[in-house]
Order: C-alpha cells, then structure tokens, then sequence
C-alpha cells in the first residue's frame, strides 16, 4: 500500500494499470497472461476459468483485458518495408444459402498486410472498397515498398499511389509468379481462423479487431520464447479497461 501525499488516500501498484479495481489474485492473473500470449491458438474463457479457478464470465472479461492490454501496446508502430503482402478475409456470417466469401452477407471484412519475414497488420474494416484500403495501406506501407497482392480489382489503385505493384492471378490458378505471392499472409488467415473457429467458435464484429490484435500479437513476437512474450505484454499494461464500457453497444 501506498499513500498519495495530496489527498492522503491509500493506493496499491494497481492503480492506473489493467488490474485495478480486479480481486483476482496476481498470480492467477500472471497465468492467465502467460496462457493467452503462449497458446498458439489462445484459450477460450471456459477453458480459462477451469485452469485458474474463477467463474467463466470473469475469465471472459479477463481475457479481453489482457487483449486491451496488447491493443494498448501497440503504438509507434515503424511502416511495412520490403516484400509486403496484402489480402483481404472475412469471417462469419455462416448462414445456410449465404454467399461465401467476398460480398457474403453477414460477414466482416478484415484488411491484412504482412511483411515478408516482419510483422503482420490486421484491421477490421467496413468494407474493401478502394476509399477504404487506400488510406490504411498509405499509413502502415512504405512507399519504398513492393507490393503483392492477387487480382482483386481494389488494388489497382496501388498502382496510381506510387507503389511497385506485383500480383498474381488466383482466378487463373496462378498461386506463385517468381517471388510473387500471398502465401504469408494467407498463411496468417489460416491460422486466424483455425484459431476462431477452434477455440472462440463465435466471434462478434463489435470486438473482432481485439481478438486479431491478439493473434497479431502472437504472430509478431514468433521469434520470442515464451518468458519474452510474456514479458514484453507488460508494456501495454499501463490502460483500464472498465466491464461498462467492453459490454457497452
């Protein structure tokens, strides 16, 4: 405990920090932390409240704590260089007669870029249109960079923002064009929806950018062991996140 010399009044560590106002023990907190950054595929809350001891519904405001926490962490973030792929997903709307893919109802779309051998970005947007991806690949891509993409028309603008733009012809079976692919960032997909599909079975739009910050997060620190992720998670800690404002509409 500590005491303000202003007002007098008694503190902890806590405050001004994710675990303020919690009464879940540290440790239970620490693990926690260290299943959800060492998992590959994350832990559901269920899974959670059984390995720590704590009911599912504080497990599952846990758990999008420790998100908030990454999400927070996340600033300053140097531009993608080099080899960039980018591609776009959508996850849900399985419902029986719906389209699938691109321009299925119900579904939400997420943008994905990802640096050959670097970090990936990954940001749920309204749609793909141009005046959408533009601006988000302008402010997170080098214009020094080559872009690979596949032939979605989208991308054309790329061309007109000054990039060096290569693609392949997925609807011509053309997968790889001498060092032209998207294999990376659909490899990225695969694992994100293995992870979705596996382990959350339902994600809703409202908080889906925080579950991709956490598999980005897990993916960008791939060269870690298990102790540094976990360690590192601490930098974004520093941030609350209230029950009211996570169930807010």
């Amino acid at each position: 405990m500590f005491k303000c010399g202003a007002c007098r009044k008694q503190f902890t560590v806590r405050v001004g920090t994710i675990f303020e106002d919690s009464k879940i023990p540290l440790q239970k907190w620490f693990l926690a932390i260290y299943l959800a950054t060492s998992l590959k595929k994350g832990i559901s809350s269920i899974q959670l409240s059984k390995y720590i001891g704590i009911t599912q519904k504080s497990a599952w405001f846990m758990l999008h704590r420790i998100r908030h926490a990454i999400e927070s962490g996340n600033f300053d973030k140097p531009q993608l260089s080099g080899d960039v792929e980018i591609d776009e997903t959508y996850v849900g709307g399985k419902r029986r007669g719906s389209k699938r893919g691109r321009g299925g109802e119900h579904k939400s779309s997420i943008v994905g870029m990802v640096e050959r051998d670097g970090d990936v970005r990954a940001v749920v947007t309204v749609d793909t249109k141009a005046r959408t991806v533009a601006p988000l690949i302008r402010s997170n891509v080098s214009i020094s960079a080559t872009i690979h993409t596949d032939e979605y028309k989208v991308y054309n603008v790329l061309d007109r923002m000054g990039y060096d733009h290569q693609r392949v012809n997925h609807s011509k079976k053309e997968w790889v064009h001498n060092a032209t692919h998207t294999n990376t960032i659909e490899g990225f997909w695969s694992h994100l929806k293995r992870g979705i599909n596996g382990i959350y079975h339902h994600v809703s739009r409202k908080h889906l950018q925080n579950y991709c910050d956490e598999y980005q997060y897990r993916y960008n620190t791939r060269l870690m062991n298990d102790f540094e992720r976990f360690a590192k998670w601490f930098s974004g800690s520093e941030c609350r996140l209230t029950y009211s404002h996570l169930v807010r509409s």
